[in-house]
């Protein structure tokens, strides 16, 4: 699946801006135009590059569309085609009603395309976003913002004083379809090759630390610049070469940085991997053979790290044949058992897909706890568990075992917490571990006596900053009897009880079209910072399990959150569970004892039942859970 689908981005129903008649087509342009832009407007303008098979087909007018509505006061779209010949013909280039094109040709190369609408420009700050990446909402101001004159008074984007230098070149972080980083900007590693893109295979989180930081250049075409000081770009077919020696050349005519702004979720659609050795990268390269650039080391020092020596392509390879990599280092490694670097594994989807998975915020959450405990944490989706460029920095591999039997690390410190779906679980699977968790007790008793392997007992948790006794919220008014979840694409059974018990009940969740009375159904989705309000508001909140977890002792993270709010909870019997929340959760047997139950509601006064809700919340938060796995885990690595 394209990520463009993925993240909601289509063709317009409108087509392609180009014109398809029956007009001879026009050659491919080769040149460079050098007429330099005038600026003499405010704003922003927006230069969208797109390959012409992919301008065909529409895929530049999402793009387009987002620029318009960021505010850019021309959005001029380039059309370029690396794959043309020197015979190839192309129908003529036509705008829009919300946007302008560079000429009416395609251009041979990506800076040609540039080329031809750096003449177009007319606002202070231009923008060049390829049509194969897309930006978050507010990141266009963001990167505009960084760049425009007078913005940095003299320091770095990121509040650090880099001498008189300001930021000319915004950079932002681009994302692969797997959520790791494409690149955060580029950098020098050897004069005369190929840029490196910094933090290359690494997870996004370690982005987040460089904000600010100065990099040699942008190697992937998006980023924001002066447009007074926008350099002719090169002639090559390379387009990582173009986008650097454009870059740098804007950078350096300014006397400024190139510096890097996390903006969240950039991705890029398709992968720009298009390394094609020709004279002309050569050339672009060869201006650099004296330089040298010690931005990799400012920018990986943030995160504690290195580069490691060796880290450019062997010697002697041919000029874009060989990518360099920037492999990373910890700085200081004598005494890691303090401040350890974690991977948190789950087997959510990344990206949107995954936003509402269950195992996405109860890995954030427990994230949260770990890092403030001194820890170092990133998160992998289930297509980010092997990191080839970044795996050999994390100390503990903590894999959250969900739906995925997940491939160990082969260095860190393998640590299983398995918090749902044990009957998915093999003994050979524990096997591959050095610790074992299990969210319930009863399964791992029994597992442990099976298998010989030892499993710890560790229950889900809650996170009490979020969900904690509080007043009720006017959202959810006169709210009775609530649940949230998915069907699950069956009738679940205290849903099913529920209403054939004839209580007062609101659902919210995914695929219960057609299967509650009407009036019941009140929305698909509750986003999780909206869901300790509505446990607060509600009389009772209602809870059910899979048959392997209530018979395995697994307590749904739900009770934790909605018992930690101050809720009155009712749920089927799971082993334990009525003593382990001092009496906030009550199970059922049958629809007569649910419907008894429902009527009775809370027996507590207010008072009691605020600060049972703040007990459970003490004695189950994530923070707590969080101790107890780096106890057991520093116990571990001291044994070796």
């Amino acid at each position: 699946m394209r990520l463009g689908r993925l993240l909601g981005r289509g063709v317009s129903p409108s087509g392609p801006d180009t014109d398809d008649g029956a007009a001879p087509g026009l050659p491919v342009d080769t040149s460079l135009v050098t007429d330099a832009p005038v600026v003499d407007h405010d704003g922003f303008d927006v230069v969208v590059t797109v390959r012409q098979a992919a301008h065909r087909a529409g895929a530049h007018l999402p793009t387009v569309r987002d620029a318009r509505a960021a505010g850019a006061t021309t959005v001029i779209v380039a059309v370029h085609d690396v794959h043309a010949g020197p015979t190839s013909t192309y129908p003529r280039v036509v705008g829009g009603d919300d946007h302008v094109v560079a000429g009416p040709t395609v251009a041979a190369t990506w800076g040609g395309a540039v080329a031809a609408a750096r003449s177009v420009l007319r606002s202070p700050v231009v923008v060049v976003q390829d049509a194969d990446v897309t930006l978050p909402a507010g990141a266009l101001a963001r990167l505009v913002a960084t760049v425009a004159p007078g913005a940095g008074d003299g320091m770095g984007a990121g509040g650090d004083a880099q001498a008189s230098r300001e930021a000319v070149v915004a950079v932002p972080v681009v994302r692969s379809g797997t959520d790791v980083v494409t690149s955060a900007g580029a950098v020098l590693v050897r004069g005369t090759a190929p840029v490196a893109s910094l933090l290359r295979g690494h997870p996004a989180e370690d982005a987040d630390a460089l904000d600010g930081a100065r990099v040699f250049a942008a190697d992937e075409p998006c980023f924001a610049a002066r447009t007074a000081d926008l350099a002719v770009p090169v002639r090559t077919v390379d387009t990582r070469t173009a986008v650097a020696r454009l870059t740098r050349d804007t950078a350096d005519a300014a006397g400024g940085d190139c510096v890097v702004v996390p903006l969240g979720r950039v991705y890029r659609i398709e992968p720009l991997r298009e390394r094609r050795y020709d004279a002309d990268a050569a050339d672009a390269l060869a201006v650099w053979r004296d330089r040298g650039d010690d931005s990799a080391a400012d920018a990986l020092g943030r995160l504690g790290f290195r580069p490691t020596a060796g880290t450019a392509d062997p010697a002697g390879a041919p000029v874009a044949l060989r990518e360099p990599v920037v492999r990373a280092e910890r700085l200081h490694t004598r005494d890691r058992g303090e401040r350890l670097r974690w991977s948190i594994r789950i087997a959510a989807h990344p990206g949107p897909r995954g936003d509402d998975w269950g195992d996405t915020f109860f890995a954030h959450d427990l994230a949260t706890a770990l890092r403030a405990l001194g820890q170092d944490v990133v998160v992998d989706h289930r297509e980010s568990h092997v990191r080839p460029f970044s795996e050999h920095l994390d100390d503990v591999a903590l894999t959250l075992r969900g739906l995925d039997d997940t491939p160990v690390h082969p260095t860190a410190t393998n640590v299983l917490w398995v918090i749902s779906h044990p009957d998915l679980v093999s003994a050979s699977e524990l096997a591959r571990y050095d610790l074992r968790f299990a969210a319930g007790p009863v399964w791992a008793a029994r597992v442990e006596r099976e298998t010989g392997l030892g499993v710890a007992p560790l229950l889900q948790a809650t996170d009490p900053s979020r969900f904690h006794p509080g007043p009720t919220d006017p959202a959810f008014p006169e709210l009775d009897t609530a649940f949230v979840g998915k069907t699950r694409e069956v009738f679940r059974p205290v849903v099913r009880d529920a209403v054939a018990a004839g209580v007062d009940l609101a659902v919210w969740g995914e695929g219960w079209a057609g299967l509650l009375p009407d009036g019941v159904h009140r929305g698909v989705f509750v986003p999780n910072d909206r869901l300790p309000a509505l446990y607060r508001s509600a009389r009772v909140v209602l809870n059910d399990h899979w048959d392997d977890m209530a018979r395995d002792g697994f307590v749904s993270n739900r009770l934790f959150d909605a018992a930690a709010s101050g809720a009155l909870v009712v749920t089927d019997p799971v082993p334990g569970v009525a003593e382990l929340f001092h009496g906030a959760v009550h199970p059922y047997r049958d629809v007569a004892e649910l419907r008894a139950l429902v009527r009775l509601g809370e027996s507590a006064s207010a008072e009691d039942r605020a600060a049972r809700g703040a007990r459970i919340g003490a004695e189950h938060s994530f923070a707590r859970r969080a101790e107890t796995l780096i106890a057991a885990v520093r116990q571990e690595r001291a044994s070796r």
